[in-house]
């Protein structure tokens, strides 16, 4: 009934829909709620793939699989071709766990049994670069957000496993300055060796967000990575609470920060895709810093990026 309830109403949001302007690089969303697919403001915005970060043994939590597989059935009735990005654990008492290899891979054969049809593409790790510190359990564990070898090793077992799909060698984040993101992936390809038209995930927060400060991180990463590889911003937008602003004040600076997104992925022809991130925002009274929502926190308000992704609507970065 559920699976009836959400395809009845995706369907009436697609008919609804009216087409955007058209952009030059493939633009997709990267959030982490089934009811994104439902809600009737997400139809217009014609996003044409999906990515989600999912713990890398989903298979065995029982609560993180039912978001998953929630989130990859309303995916899939919107047709969006999806791309799943693994990371540490969401178990309780399990986030700081780095797997071995052999366990790795039994639970990426466990995701790939039931959903291999489905996923076409993989992040084998997610912000690989940006480590787990002050007790907070988001970002990686330091086994591999400290060892580029390692993370060429799970790439090499992501790729075994998913043999034939699209792989992301390298996931990574920006970060204020580029230079220990450039340090990781310099000894990444190293490790790795990838081709010179491998797939690179680059989340350049930093440089849309920041882009009055004159400093070209993007431009200095791609130069790095090379000029023939493909490059997805497997997660980009607008911080409504960069440096801690409200979203009210937050909310038009954001704005702006999607408009530099468009620009940079315009500039440079490396640039394939664009995961926005993400749909919804967070509630102001839940105590988290992130919110780079095109909607308010119920998901009926747009704000003003909202406009900007679904005109596709690039803007200098500056300013």
């Amino acid at each position: 009934m559920r699976r009836l309830a959400l395809l009845c109403t995706l369907a009436v949001g697609g008919l609804a829909a009216a087409p955007p302007a058209q952009s030059a690089v493939t633009v997709g969303i990267s959030d982490q709620l089934a009811k994104t697919f439902v809600n009737p403001l997400y139809a217009p915005l014609k996003m044409k793939t999906a990515r989600y970060i999912a713990p890398w043994d989903v298979m065995d939590d029982a609560a993180q699989l039912k978001r998953f597989d929630d989130w990859m059935i309303g995916a899939r009735l919107t047709k969006a071709r999806i791309l799943v990005s693994f990371e540490h654990s969401r178990t309780a008492g399990r986030e700081t766990v780095m797997p071995s290899i052999a366990e790795y891979t039994a639970a990426l054969k466990k995701v790939k049994a039931v959903y291999g049809s489905q996923i076409k593409d993989i992040s084998p790790w997610n912000e690989v670069n940006v480590c787990q510190k002050n007790g907070r359990t988001e970002g990686q564990p330091v086994e591999i957000c400290k060892n580029p070898k390692l993370a060429s090793d799970i790439t090499k077992a992501g790729a075994r496993v998913f043999k034939g799909k699209s792989i992301v060698v390298l996931d990574f984040l920006d970060g204020n300055s580029p230079r220990a993101a450039i340090k990781y992936v310099k000894a990444f390809k190293k490790a790795y060796k990838p081709k010179s038209n491998a797939i690179w995930g680059l989340h350049n927060y930093s440089d849309t967000n920041r882009y009055d400060d004159k400093t070209q991180r993007t431009k200095e990463i791609l130069k790095e990575i090379g000029t023939k590889a493909q490059v997805w911003l497997t997660e980009t937008g607008g911080q409504v609470t960069f440096k801690k602003r409200s979203v009210a004040a937050g909310a038009p600076f954001a704005a702006k920060a999607l408009g530099c997104m468009f620009h940079i992925a315009n500039k440079y022809k490396q640039i394939k895709r664009i995961y926005v991130y993400s749909f919804n925002g967070t509630p102001e009274n839940v105590g988290l810093l992130f919110d780079s929502g095109l909607v308010d926190a119920a998901g009926t308000t747009k704000r003003p990026g909202y406009a900007v992704v679904q005109k596709r609507k690039a803007r200098k970065c500056n300013k």
